[in-house]
């Protein structure tokens, strides 16, 4: 898994990207000739796309995602006094270039559809599909900015467990206090790196990155909604314990109004990261709108891998407890070993 160097107005990022084509998990480059399916990943996992990038069908495309500043490998050489959806775009624009990307369908999980959206607005001849899960492109909503604020003032209180309790929090937020085996393994995998970016010493990259993107980002005016020029997929899990189907109905409200071609759907037993567990509802939803795209605009649709496909991440989740077998078993010492106790945290309390 290569990186590349760009600079933008808040310095210099070193990006740790992926790239898994029809026939390679971890490629150096995109296979020509076939569509390239961008991943905006979401808050803490910066491998949440496990489930997609391991599916036959998705995987006749290129798949690209990478690490988002002050997540998992990508590095970068200065802590800019702001940091929201115009500079994280910003970012993340210098990178498709640095790639050499052509325009590409986007897929974006949380935070990730945040950025992925104002790209949209800033320049819609780069996406050619939007699909958002589990969106945060309106403003936040109270309850929600409560929880926020109470797990960062948490976290770097320096009492003792803190980390461990933010992490149970989190494990709420994420996955309503529901997780899976292969969650309890992106979890595991994911939590080290977390918190050696957000060590007491980088207190200043996680509040920018964790709490005011969340404070300060903006919905966008219908005026900016209208220069989206490609259709988009809104998915929303009936079992997320922060937003309500009504925040994303709001969301797709605000698109049509605008004349964009969006559509929307609920999964009524998913979590917020319903990617993770959900593969076999979601993926098909991705291939279908991406397979819309390329029908409109003529283009061929690509024959699926008849071979096994792998993520780039099967063999690092094996390692931290992942067993396909298991499926969506979890037992109390995976919740030991996982999250560090069986106890309720908070995130939104009950």
């Amino acid at each position: 898994m290569p990186f590349v160097n760009v600079s933008s107005s808040t310095g210099k990022t070193r990006f740790r990207y992926t790239i898994s084509t029809p026939s390679s998990a971890s490629a150096e480059a995109i296979q020509p000739g076939l569509p390239v399916l961008f991943f905006f990943h979401a808050l803490a996992l910066h491998h949440v796309f496990h489930t997609q990038f391991s599916d036959r069908k998705l995987r006749k495309f290129n798949l690209v995602t990478f690490d988002l500043r002050w997540h998992g490998e990508t590095k970068s050489d200065t802590v800019p006094p702001v940091y929201g959806q115009e500079e994280a775009a910003e970012d993340v624009i210098a990178l498709i270039n640095a790639l050499q990307l052509p325009p590409c369908h986007f897929v974006a999980l949380d935070m990730g559809t945040t950025i992925a959206l104002q790209i949209a607005v800033k320049i819609p001849e780069q996406v050619l599909s939007l699909f958002l899960m589990s969106h945060i492109c309106l403003d936040e909503l109270p309850e929600i900015f409560e929880g926020r604020t109470e797990l960062f003032q948490l976290y770097t209180s320096g009492l003792p467990d803190s980390d461990n309790d933010v992490a149970n929090g989190f494990v709420q937020y994420t996955f309503s206090k529901d997780m899976s085996n292969l969650a309890c393994a992106l979890h595991y995998s994911s939590i080290v790196t977390d918190l050696s970016n957000w060590s007491p010493e980088h207190h200043d990259e996680y509040r920018l990155i964790s709490y005011e993107f969340f404070r300060i980002r903006k919905p966008h005016s219908r005026e900016s909604l209208s220069r989206i020029s490609c259709p988009v997929k809104l998915l929303q899990g009936g079992r997320s314990l922060i937003y309500p189907p009504s925040y994303t109905k709001e969301l797709m409200r605000n698109l049509r109004e605008a004349g964009v071609n969006a559509t929307m759907e609920i999964i009524p037993d998913a979590p917020h990261y319903l990617c993770v567990d959900f593969g076999k509802e979601v993926n098909p939803m991705i291939h279908d709108l991406v397979v819309e795209s390329l029908h409109n605009s003529n283009d061929l649709v690509p024959p699926t891998p008849t071979g096994t496909v792998v993520s780039p991440w099967d063999r690092m989740l094996r390692d931290h407890g992942w067993d396909p077998t298991k499926k969506h078993a979890l037992d109390d010492d995976d919740l030991e070993k996982f999250t560090g106790s069986g106890r309720d945290t908070l995130w939104l309390d009950e």
